[in-house]
């Protein structure tokens, strides 16, 4: 993901929003409802680093090259194998594809106008994935009113889903990233039943100050359209994790120990290693230890 001064302005003018939905304070509901883990991967073309590191039914976003175009043969090699490494530890894997919020800038309009020939390469170059993680997703600048980037979304969406169908990837599972629900959630409101959706990528700090909006109001929005949800959470400590992972309505979590490096426009490597507490299922306090726990009845 990209952070971008207008994803900023956008997640600010929410808290408004936030105190018109909320109905109550701090991180009153419990994680029961959350399925597995939305892992965002851009662990490079090693398949080993993925070795061992994947929960059976997680959803694995890899990231070749902000997409899938300009990949040298090696590297499509070594991705195959990244993809082939993904799945035998039975997780499902999702293309990374940037699409350029409203496209209201010349590298904006690119990002938008590669997605078809990413579509095509993730299918076509690295053998086929199993959906897509659509980037910028929201139809979003600071300058536009907030019903035209929920109109904008809409139809920004439809499109997407038209170039899809074009290249036979309509039954593909698709998850869009808007970073934040929109005004009234209408980004979550933007996706059809049975499609994903991201209802908050945030550092811990602002996570939290919007939990119960997002497990409230927001999670209420995504079960009614049958839209499932997922919560990306960086510069969050092992105690910090494990409340997330507690308490979240989202289908599908994960939590990071990395942290937003505010002096690079695009965050830095937030997403680019494993958490410093990711561990495995037997290893106690750690993220996959605390959801298997969790699913299984126990505590974290």
């Amino acid at each position: 993901m990209k952070q971008r001064d207008k994803k900023l302005l956008a997640i600010a003018a929410s808290v408004l929003t936030a105190a018109a939905l909320s109905t109550a304070p701090g991180m009153a509901h419990a994680g029961a409802g959350t399925v597995n883990f939305g892992m965002v991967a851009y662990w490079g073309e090693v398949a080993s680093t993925y070795g061992g590191q994947i929960p059976s039914g997680a959803y694995v976003v890899i990231n070749p090259n902000s997409g899938a175009l300009g990949l040298s043969p090696r590297q499509m090699e070594n991705y195959k194998a990244v993809i082939a490494n993904i799945r035998s530890q039975g997780g499902k894997v999702l293309g990374y594809v940037a699409t350029g919020y409203d496209q209201n800038t010349m590298e904006e309009k690119t990002r938008y106008a590669a997605i078809d020939g990413n579509v095509r390469a993730y299918k076509h170059a690295l053998g086929g994935v199993d959906g897509y993680f659509f980037d910028e997703a929201a139809f979003d600048d600071s300058a536009l009113s907030e019903p035209r980037k929920c109109d904008g979304t809409v139809a920004k969406w439809r499109a997407i889903r038209a170039t899809l169908g074009m290249v036979g990837e309509h039954a593909a599972l698709t998850v869009w990233n808007a970073g934040w629900p929109g005004t009234n959630a209408c980004f979550i409101g933007a996706a059809q039943a049975g499609e994903h959706a991201v209802m908050y990528e945030a550092g811990y700090a602002d996570y939290a100050s919007r939990a119960s909006w997002l497990n409230g109001p927001v999670q209420s929005v995504a079960n009614a359209a049958g839209v499932k949800t997922w919560v990306l959470v960086h510069s969050a400590n092992q105690a910090q994790m494990q409340q997330v992972v507690k308490t979240t309505a989202a289908h599908y979590v994960y939590v990071t120990s990395m942290t937003h490096n505010r002096t690079l426009p695009w965050g830095g490597p937030i997403w680019n290693y494993t958490a410093s507490y990711w561990g495995n299922a037997t290893h106690a306090g750690s993220e996959r230890w605390c959801l298997k726990n969790l699913k299984d009845g126990g505590s974290c």
